[in-house]
């Protein structure tokens, strides 16, 4: 009889054949005469085996699992708007909304567990948890469902050593980069294969959209179009993607003769962000024609500023962001945005790390383009 879980010993002394024969019997049946082959697996049945995948992996010296972390994929609350009232309708300055509720709180042996409906609501609006981080993790997943490997998702840290133990547990890594990407990096890539999204640096594998051509096509859209020729730039702090669209953007505006374009603000959405350049003009009505965003967290905010000061979009100023967050399509009004097929690459960050051979000799970059999308807060009539 056998006791505990059965083991790959166990079917071979009860089939009476050899380990190696029942690992063939699963891995490799057409190295296995069929009456043979169906013997053990009935055996097997009979036991309740199952064969361990991590076992024979980590015999080949791998784990099988590919991991995926993500700096900034969880955000505890919404980033507060400068609006003049918080999220819940109060003055400024009052307290932001509550963290997560502390489940060891609740009595979980209650016949219905209550919970709270507006927080409910604010957590699962798409502004509360905007971050196209989420895309990126369904295809990066997706793609590894296609070829059997499991997925390790890590986030939150920002040290190498954070990543150096999710890296210690995995065949191959993918990064959406932090602030200390470049030293994370440093203390993996040298071990195992690495994929950074959105991000050129490192000694690894690059995931890289087209945001230089994706701000010329809002340029050209709000120029050809819309006649527009003085721009206003709201900015994100340094990042790759950043730094690419705001060089591109001026670039673009540079070229049309009598265009100009301006800095207004600088925003960090993640620390309680302000619009003072942004509010001023709006009162002062001197703003520029059109503003466009580094992303479209920051437009969506922005735009929040403008209605709070009684400002319409686009009949007093056009909007425009950069992402295609889901988000982005259920503003009022819809933001004009442009789309980066971020589950694509998820799933091409995968497929690097999938068929890389693990000896440095096949890092790649890759490029994906990127499409306008047409909202209407550049002043586009768009159907419902």
């Amino acid at each position: 009889m056998v006791v505990g879980r059965p083991t790959v010993y166990d079917v071979a002394e009860r089939a009476g054949v050899s380990i190696a024969t029942v690992s063939f019997a699963f891995r490799r049946p057409d190295k296995v005469r069929t009456e043979t082959r169906d013997m053990v697996l009935r055996v097997a049945r009979e036991l309740g085996y199952v064969p361990s995948g991590s076992a024979r992996n980590l015999a080949r010296g791998r784990t099988g699992v590919l991991g995926l972390h993500l700096f900034d994929l969880l955000v505890e609350s919404a980033p507060p708007v400068e609006t003049g009232l918080n999220a819940g309708g109060d003055p400024a300055g009052s307290t932001t909304p509550p963290g997560l509720t502390d489940l060891a709180e609740l009595d979980l042996d209650v016949d219905l567990i209550s919970w709270d409906a507006e927080e409910d609501v604010r957590r699962s609006a798409p502004r509360t948890f905007p971050l196209y981080v989420d895309e990126i993790q369904r295809g990066f997943v997706l793609e590894c469902k296609r070829a059997g490997t499991a997925v390790l998702l890590s986030t939150g840290g920002l040290g190498a050593s954070e990543i150096a133990d999710t890296a210690g547990q995995v065949d191959g890594l993918a990064i959406l980069p932090g602030p200390t990407v470049t030293a994370s990096l440093g203390s993996v890539s040298s071990t195992l294969p690495v994929a950074v999204l959105s991000s050129p640096l490192g000694d690894a594998h690059h995931v890289l959209a087209d945001n230089a051509g994706g701000e010329r096509m809002l340029v050209e859209h709000f120029v050809e179009v819309h006649g527009v020729s003085t721009f206003g730039w709201i900015d994100a702090p340094a990042g790759f993607d950043t730094d690419e669209r705001r060089t591109a953007f001026f670039d673009a505006v540079a070229s049309h003769p009598g265009a100009s374009a301006e800095i207004i603000d600088t925003v960090e959405l993640e620390r309680a962000p302000v619009f003072p350049g942004l509010s001023a003009r709006a009162g002062a009505g001197s703003l520029p024609e059109a503003v466009l965003c580094a992303t479209d967290q920051i437009a969506l905010a922005a735009l929040d500023v403008l209605h709070a000061r009684g400002v319409a979009v686009p009949r007093d100023v056009r909007l425009a962001g950069f992402d295609g967050i889901q988000a982005a399509g259920m503003s009022s009004p819809p933001l004009t945005t442009v789309r980066q097929p971020m589950e694509l690459m998820g799933r091409i960050a995968a497929h690097l790390l999938l068929n890389d051979p693990g000896d440095g000799s096949a890092r790649r970059s890759v490029r994906v383009e990127v499409g306008l999308r047409v909202g209407g807060s550049c002043g586009c009539a768009v159907s419902p």
